[in-house]
């Protein structure tokens, strides 16, 4: 006759006490009010645990749809904000009898920026050229030499595209700069990384007459078909004069990058226009 196993007289045993131990409960529950509570408390507390997880795996399982949801919305809520900067722009122009020029309706106005929200998919922040790769492509209408900002800054330019993803430069790349400009002065300068820190860059040639402080807050120049005017891109924390002519000022950046995960392709819908009547052996303004 063959020996039974250690570990199935084990697995008996155990069913054997938990069959024991619900009976007890139950014998006890009928015998005394008391008891029910008691035990009653602990089966609804051991349901709203189980309650609570399935709630909140249901949340993180929607949790995509939702930001898709958001991602529409800010769209929509960002050409509605560039709609009505074109609308003031225009209502502001007076012509040479001082009578303003009116349109007929806010609608009526088409915004010169558009965004495109994209979720990023690969992301490097520890090299000297960096890259982003987002998951929208030619087939949403992101095409090269698109920029590419977050709610916290300039993100990078779109080099090139597939139907359904495109390659971007990161803002974290040596070969990368975008004009941008102090917002209490105004003087533009090239702001480019130095390869060292994710977090700072350098925004050069500045006048050495400029006055700015520390804190100043440096903002996209607008001089590019890239970028919206007037993007915060982070704050000045030093300066030091190069060649007894200019400022090097370092920049303490709003966007951590380490950390990015949504992005916004810009749009400018004039930008074919501009460049067709710009000088064409000038060099390209990022």
């Amino acid at each position: 006759m063959a020996k039974r196993s250690p570990n199935l007289d084990r697995l008996y045993a155990l069913l054997l006490f938990i069959v024991l131990e619900i009976v007890a409960l139950m014998m006890i529950s009928n015998d005394s009010f008391f008891q029910q509570v008691k035990i009653g408390g602990v089966y609804m507390g051991i349901r709203g645990s189980f309650s609570k997880a399935g709630s909140e795996m249901k949340y993180f399982v929607n949790l995509k749809k939702v930001n898709e949801e958001l991602n529409l919305e800010n769209e929509a809520l960002l050409a509605e904000i560039e709609r009505y900067k074109r609308y003031v722009e225009i209502t502001d122009t007076t012509d040479t009898t001082g009578i303003s020029f009116v349109p007929a309706a806010v609608d009526s106005v088409k915004p010169q920026f558009t965004y495109i929200s994209a979720k990023i998919v690969s992301n490097g922040t520890n090299k000297k050229h960096n890259f982003i790769i987002i998951d929208k492509g030619r087939d949403s209408g992101v095409e090269e030499d698109m920029g590419v900002v977050s709610p916290n800054g300039v993100v990078g330019v779109v080099s090139s595209v597939s139907n359904s993803y495109a390659y971007v430069i990161s803002m974290l790349n040596v070969n990368q700069s975008v004009s941008a400009k102090i917002g209490k002065s105004g003087a533009f300068g090239p702001l480019i990384w130095d390869g060292k820190r994710a977090d700072y860059a350098l925004l050069t040639e500045i006048p050495q007459h400029i006055r700015f402080a520390v804190g100043d807050t440096v903002y996209t120049s607008g001089f590019s078909t890239l970028f919206p005017e007037n993007i915060p891109i982070g704050t000045i924390r030093k300066s030091k004069i190069i060649k007894g002519t200019h400022h090097e000022i370092k920049v303490k950046l709003f966007e951590e990058f380490r950390t990015l995960k949504f992005v916004r392709v810009v749009e400018n819908h004039d930008k074919n226009e501009i460049k067709g009547i710009s000088n064409p052996d000038e060099s390209k303004d990022k």
